[in-house]
């Protein structure tokens, strides 16, 4: 189905400085692209099929989301025209993007595997195995990483040579971000983020979070955890990880993410339906923007525009 495009307000800020957000209303079918240092909305993208799992390429001006419901890959330029779509089988998921090679992988939550999808051409490239239901999606350095939820385990993929390796984690790992060579993932059930080190292949911390645990950014030195039942963001120190403070947002929290100067956490509202900036040096609520019913911005959804 070919998507329209509603063109709602030009987006403000200094040329080539102000970033993207890309923000998928599941409720509503539609992505917003908004910026967040003005709060002011760019495009609103009708987008059918329950999208929850967004990622951004700004080396290659792509916004890659995923239709759960209509088991679609969607590629979008950063105006929100649509470039094209993938059908993949199963349940597609969750989406990352290499930042190296500009591949997308996206995980199947139905059976245990990630597709490796060239945006460019629409062509599935490979299927890649990986644990049972796997949510979370990574990519760093040539490693593939995947939340495994049924399994309780991350599985860390070479991208090169296929190895695999699988690492137990905490309850129901969902989202996942890689750090400077660790693997953060939010154990849903266990309310905790566990540290894993990917060299080493196994974990190496465990930071006690705000009820349901759900995604995980950084920003300022300290990591940032949307809390779903709590209504909270964590906020640890990325070098102890002890917890420094907890904030308090709006209604089931989900997607987080940092901006490109790292100064600001961008956080969707699933039941709020809203999208708050908070400072990370402050902690501080600084703006909430009214977005489509639904918003959940699953993955890594905010970028400097090229």
């Amino acid at each position: 189905m070919k998507l329209a495009a509603l063109l709602l307000a030009a987006s403000a800020g200094a040329a080539g400085a102000a970033d993207l957000a890309a923000i998928t209303s599941q409720g509503a079918g539609a992505l917003t692209l908004l910026d967040p240092a003005t709060g002011e909305t760019a495009a609103t993208v009708v987008l059918p099929g329950k999208p929850a799992a967004v990622a951004v390429d700004a080396a290659r001006g792509r916004i890659l989301a995923v239709a759960v419901g209509t088991a679609r890959l969607h590629v979008f330029d950063f105006a929100g025209k649509e470039l094209r779509q993938v059908a993949l089988d199963g349940a597609p998921f969750g989406v990352a993007v290499d930042p190296a090679s500009g591949l997308a992988y996206v995980s199947d939550w139905q059976v245990p595997r990630a597709f490796e999808v060239d945006p460019a051409s629409g062509t599935v490239r490979r299927v890649i195995p990986v644990g049972p239901t796997p949510s979370g999606i990574a990519i760093a350095d040539g490693i593939m990483v995947t939340a495994d939820r049924d399994a309780n385990a991350l599985s860390l993929v070479d991208l090169a040579t296929g190895t695999t390796r699988t690492v137990a984690v905490g309850e129901h790992p969902f989202g996942v971000t890689l750090r400077q060579g660790r693997a953060y993932t939010a154990d849903v059930l266990a309310n905790t983020v566990s540290v894993v080190d990917l060299a080493a292949g196994e974990v190496v911390g465990t930071i006690p979070t705000g009820e349901r645990p759900y995604a995980v950014a950084f920003a300022g030195g300290e990591g940032f955890v949307s809390d779903q039942y709590g209504s909270t963001v964590t906020v640890f120190d990325a070098g102890s990880l002890a917890v420094t403070d907890t904030i308090a947002v709006g209604d089931y929290p989900e997607g987080i993410a940092a901006t490109s100067d790292g100064r600001s956490l961008v956080l969707a509202n699933w039941f709020s339906d809203t999208v708050m900036v908070i400072d990370a040096a402050t902690h501080a609520v600084v703006r909430e923007i009214p977005v489509p019913e639904g918003p959940r911005a699953f993955g890594a959804f905010v970028a400097a525009r090229p």
